[in-house]
């Protein structure tokens, strides 16, 4: 088994997605500053490009992850690496991941 690159932190978190085929909501179940893992009804396959919203904290607006790549997917999870995410965006990503750090 390859080690991680970054600590990953369990959460419970609403996301929705979409790509060229697929539009749908999940749940994200754990986070890193560079990716994450989705449950859904709908399970991106591996290879496909997502655009995600991820509503990280209440009254805050969502983070958007402009390019998501599928790296593995199960029968109802899928993960996912940030590609392309606007820096102030990936700031107050970094900062929610910082925050779960020091509460872990």
């Amino acid at each position: 088994m390859e080690g991680r690159k970054h600590t990953r932190f369990a959460v419970q978190l609403p996301v929705s997605f979409s790509g060229d085929q697929l539009s749908d909501g999940g749940t994200i179940l754990n986070v890193t500053a560079e990716g994450c893992a989705i449950t859904s009804d709908t399970v991106a396959g591996v290879g496909v490009y997502l655009q995600l919203t991820m509503q990280l904290r209440e009254r805050e607006e969502p983070i958007l992850v402009d390019l998501a790549a599928v790296r593995w997917a199960s029968a109802t999870r899928f993960g996912v690496e940030f590609i392309k995410i606007r820096p102030e965006e990936r700031e107050r990503l970094k900062q929610f991941v910082k925050a779960l750090e020091s509460t872990s």
